[in-house]
């Protein structure tokens, strides 16, 4: 295990705090650069002077040996640290979270069959994934969504393992990208769990590109974002993706793909045809594995 990666086990906010702070320019607080400076970005001080914090209270954060700072210190790390509105979310949810507990990712049985007519009744591709990016279910359309790559079980292991993601996926730089900072995202409270773990550390090990883009502890979460996709079976795809998360279900949400143009239109139409002859209108996770 790479050393950040133990780290980010030790404290989450710790690491968090530190590589964000190291993210931010003393002249973007106003701040005048004196003399030769040895951290990169912000030093400890000067967050803990932006935060309205002393400095010994901010040290102890960033060394873990203070994991639950109240609302009103997040408040002041997010400003101090220039955070996005999904990055301060991540804060507060690292700085509430039970440091034993670990959620489950089982999508209740009952709950699952209330969302199959849901995802069944579209008429565009849309998957359910948990907060770890498997993909727990999928209707017809969704099932052929990604067609010819490996990894179909996780959203995650398809991007960065699959031999031909960086093909399929027409910008993959930049979806490698938000992949990354959307898992963390995902994880929210639970970036420390063993599960966690196992998955940033098959993908570090795999993809330097993931291994880097993990360490800058971006967080992203979008309602809509753009998909281009190059598909074996009926060429250029091009949508608007909806991100629609179910309350009360430990992070799993629906991601329902429709069509920007009259060329995705038509060749929906043609994977609906191949996908009612090769496949059942709505899968689960394990139905597809087994």
């Amino acid at each position: 295990m790479d050393s950040w990666e133990a780290k980010a086990l030790d404290s989450s906010l710790g690491v968090f705090l530190r590589a964000r702070r190291q993210q931010v320019r003393p002249e973007q607080q106003g701040l005048v650069p004196g003399g030769a400076r040895r951290v990169a970005g912000l030093r400890r001080d000067e967050v803990a002077m932006l935060a309205g914090i002393s400095t010994d209270y901010y040290v102890r954060l960033e060394q873990g040996r203070e994991r639950h700072p109240s609302r009103m210190v997040t408040d002041g790390l997010s400003a101090a640290l220039l955070l996005d509105r999904a990055s301060s979310r991540y804060l507060r949810e690292l700085a509430t979270a039970d440091d034993e507990a670990e959620v489950g990712v089982a999508f209740d049985p009952g709950r699952l069959e209330a969302v199959r007519p849901l995802l069944d009744s579209l008429t565009v591709p849309a998957i359910l994934v948990d907060r770890w990016l498997n993909i727990v279910a999928a209707n017809a359309l969704g099932d052929m969504l990604h067609e010819g790559l490996e990894h179909r079980e996780n959203y995650a292991r398809m991007v960065f393992l699959s031999p031909g993601a960086q093909e399929f996926f027409v910008d993959w730089p930049e979806l490698a990208r938000c992949m990354v900072a959307a898992l963390r995202a995902s994880a929210g409270s639970q970036s420390g769990s063993g599960r966690l773990e196992r998955l940033v550390g098959e993908l570090a090990v795999a993809s330097a590109v993931f291994s880097t883009a993990w360490a800058q502890h971006e967080v992203h979460e979008k309602a809509v974002d753009r998909k281009r996709l190059r598909h074996p079976l009926v060429g250029a795809l091009a949508f608007n993706q909806h991100v629609l998360e179910l309350p009360d279900s430990d992070g799993h949400q629906i991601w329902a793909y429709h069509p920007t143009d009259d060329i995705t239109e038509e060749a929906l139409v043609r994977l609906g045809s191949l996908a009612t002859l090769s496949a059942p209108p709505f899968t689960t996770r394990e139905e597809r594995t087994s």
